[in-house]
């Protein structure tokens, strides 16, 4: 078996978990490649058979990630369609294993800023997000008054956590617990199946095919809608319109107000969970991405979103209503 050694020295999958791989594929298995992920995430290798099919192996680090992707892979993802994000073959809950067809196309990281293709690229993203979203019945455990303190709980915990580790200072933390306190204060946000972790690394595209395909489940869960926007609305298309206006026309919605509200803390809240896991990992490159965000969201640069005009009214599926004061929370 060639495999190709990778930086992290991740060569190949343990024997067992090859031996697995191998019985599911249906043939003997002619090459493997290690392929790059995040530091601290799930280990992937591309397996290549003898008769030159391709399938992935995905091994994860902790059981709520594996679960989470196969819950995602076997009960939502097959709602974007044909070729739009790999097919199950099989999963493991024992060696936390998914092996999953491959689709073509190559990172759209590596698309070079202007490219002609981004602006299809980014309009196509918004309908598979939005595909993804209304895939099954969701919204956050608990409703929004859960989600709202989850998030408020998150923000203490990471801006404590950086201020010991000298990572932020007296005014970041402060922004980060007043922006999450704020949450509380909005009307009940869109519901939705979340891809959890949406960014270039995994929107796959197939230049000769002009066809998108999503990839990288592991985040996958309930929630609100501009948990997956943010990262494209105030993240990759932040300072191109055009990217933006293509993304949420394939969205086939305008943000609503109380999203517009959510964004920037959201934002800030994304920015601060990237920090505390480049500090873990050692990835000062991270680091340094997630301090200009909140710097930009503290001196008021940064946000990408305002309140604005009402957004055009759309049918949405809302969180369920809060309770009136005086009745007893869920």
């Amino acid at each position: 078996m060639h495999t190709v050694q990778n930086a992290a020295g991740a060569d190949e999958p343990s024997a067992a978990v090859r031996a697995w791989a191998r019985r599911r594929v249906g043939g003997e298995i002619a090459a493997v490649r290690p392929v790059a992920g995040r530091p601290g995430g799930p280990r992937v290798w591309e397996l290549r058979r003898a008769d030159a099919a391709r399938f992935f192996l995905k091994v994860a680090t902790e059981p709520a990630g594996y679960t989470r992707e196969t819950r995602a892979y076997r009960h939502a993802v097959p709602a974007l369609g044909h070729a739009h994000a790999p097919v199950l073959v099989d999963s493991d809950p024992g060696r936390l294993a998914l092996l999953l067809t491959a689709v073509p196309g190559g990172s759209a990281a590596a698309l070079a800023p202007g490219h002609e293709d981004r602006t299809e690229l980014y309009r196509q993203a918004g309908r598979l997000l939005r595909r993804l979203h209304d895939a099954c019945e969701a919204g956050p455990a608990g409703g929004a008054d859960a989600w709202a303190d989850a998030h408020h709980a998150a923000a203490e915990e990471r801006a404590a956590a950086l201020s010991a580790a000298g990572e932020l200072g007296a005014a970041e933390c402060r922004m980060l617990r007043e922006r999450a306190a704020a949450l509380r204060l909005l009307p009940p946000l869109p519901a939705a199946f979340l891809h959890g972790d949406v960014r270039e690394h995994h929107f796959l595209w197939d230049a000769a095919g002009r066809r998108l395909a999503l990839v990288g489940f592991a985040r996958a869960r309930r929630g609100c809608a501009a948990e997956d926007l943010v990262r494209v609305v105030c993240g990759a298309a932040r300072q191109d319109p055009a990217l933006r206006a293509a993304f949420l026309r394939g969205y086939g919605r305008e943000l609503t107000d109380a999203e517009r509200y959510a964004l920037p803390v959201l934002a800030a809240l994304d920015a601060a969970g990237a920090m505390e896991r480049g500090v873990r990992h050692g990835d000062r490159r991270a680091v340094a991405q997630a301090r200009n965000v909140i710097g930009a969201l503290v001196d008021g640069s940064g946000a990408g979103v305002s309140p604005g005009r009402p957004a055009t009214a759309v049918v949405t599926r809302p969180f369920p209503a809060r309770p009136a004061a005086g009745t007893a929370r869920g």
